[in-house]
């Protein structure tokens, strides 16, 4: 029996309907004539508008993803293995102090919010890959973070994003960094320091000040970033909602959230092309920080903790964990049954790194990440617009068509 008709007898079984296909194997051409007609219906299903389709539809597919894919994914935060977690990191965490890494230059605490107010507004890889250290670039030019000159002087921003390396969208990041200057003028003395006394340290409060618009150039993750630092470097002391300050979700911290269980869906994700404006991209995006948040409310738990201040403050090492040790391919991974790492390899990383791996070599979490989880892999994302996009992807009932690179 081909892969076809066996493809075909699952989905029967699936509905409770015995079907024995194997009759077609007698005569391929009836096999082709059948395949044909599925594979239709399913391009048909999945990808094809028609003309009673509301407009913001691609296909009926989109219309019942969009509407039944929570239900479909059943996330769950598995507690158990969240506190499993908690474990694990108050053991790296009562005897080191991690954090971001940040060398802010002995700069005062009124310098360093000015500089991650900033430089948090540009994009998360332009941020972490600046050409310079972004608190050098205060002592090149204090000018780059005072909020009256560059609501004054258009050229000191195209200078400041010269220097941040900040090329693509210029007209966008500029209006950014002039938009929120004068955010600091109208209502912060022109001080980013002043935010958080200025909102009685709550963070929610914050929050929806610089991420509720998007003049400012603050979304939501930019925002827990910022936040996260400015709690990390003892900049600012939060009263209410420190909480709310989630862990950045992004391919290593959602990838190592399935493997290790704490976050469980009723089924592996699936491939991107299925993701039809990326719902279930969405829905794990925002279950992955409610996962990483409860992992830090039950280390509260403990006793004796050395929790951090906010649950993004544990951000950066999750990210570490899955960019060095989790990696995609499985012969990669520093987990049983594959090789660990070496003592060489080791001395050759930063003391924050060689806290990934327990002292036989292997990832910390590797005495929970079950086998079966171990397949997991975290969801990707089409854009929604573009010339790749989910709107170009629309094609009528005539075939053909579809997303192009």
């Amino acid at each position: 029996m081909s892969d076809f008709l066996r493809f075909l007898e699952n989905l029967c079984q699936h509905i409770g309907v015995e079907a024995n296909l194997s009759i077609c194997t007698t005569e391929r051409t009836d096999e082709h004539e059948l395949a044909a007609k599925i594979l239709n219906e399913i391009n048909r299903f999945l990808y094809q508008t028609n003309s009673a389709l509301d407009r913001e539809y691609i296909s009926e597919f989109h219309k019942y993803w969009k509407e039944n894919h929570f239900q479909i994914l059943k996330p769950e935060i598995v507690d158990e293995k969240c506190l499993e977690v908690a474990h694990i990191l108050e053991q790296i965490y009562c005897n080191n102090n991690i954090r971001v890494q940040h060398d802010t230059l002995n700069l005062t605490n009124h310098q360093i919010a000015n500089v991650r107010f900033f430089t948090a507004i540009q994009d998360f890889k332009i941020d972490i890959g600046a050409r310079v250290n972004p608190f050098q670039l205060y002592n090149i030019n204090q000018g780059y973070f005072n909020p009256q000159e560059i609501v004054e002087n258009e050229l000191l921003v195209d200078e400041f994003l010269n220097q941040l390396g900040a090329d693509s969208q210029r007209d966008k990041r500029k209006r950014w960094m002039q938009n929120a200057a004068q955010l600091l003028n109208d209502k912060y003395e022109s001080d980013a320091f002043k935010i958080n006394e200025s909102h009685q340290g709550d963070v929610l409060s914050i929050k929806d000040a610089l991420a509720s618009s998007d003049l400012y150039g603050f979304s939501h993750k930019k925002t827990d970033m910022f936040l996260r630092d400015m709690a990390d470097l003892g900049v600012w002391i939060y009263s209410a909602n420190s909480q709310e300050i989630n862990v950045m979700s992004d391919k290593n911290t959602m990838r190592i959230a399935l493997r290790t269980g704490i976050l469980k869906t009723r089924m592996p994700l699936l491939a991107s092309y299925l993701d039809i404006y990326c719902y279930q991209y969405a829905t794990i995006d925002k279950w992955n920080t409610l996962a990483w948040r409860k992992v830090w409310e039950l280390w509260d738990g403990i006793a004796g903790n050395h929790k951090p201040p906010t649950p993004a403050s544990i951000d950066y090492f999750i990210y570490r964990t899955g960019k060095i040790a989790c990696w995609k391919s499985p012969m990669r991974r520093k987990c049983r049954p594959n090789n660990p790492v070496t003592k060489k390899w080791l001395q050759a990383k930063s003391c924050q790194d060689r806290l990934i791996f327990n002292f036989e070599g292997y990832c910390v979490f590797d005495g929970v990440c079950s086998l079966e989880n171990r397949i997991f892999n975290h969801p990707m994302s089409i854009s929604i617009l573009g010339q790749t996009g989910w709107q170009s992807g629309k094609i009528n009932e005539g075939g053909g068509g579809g997303i192009q690179s």
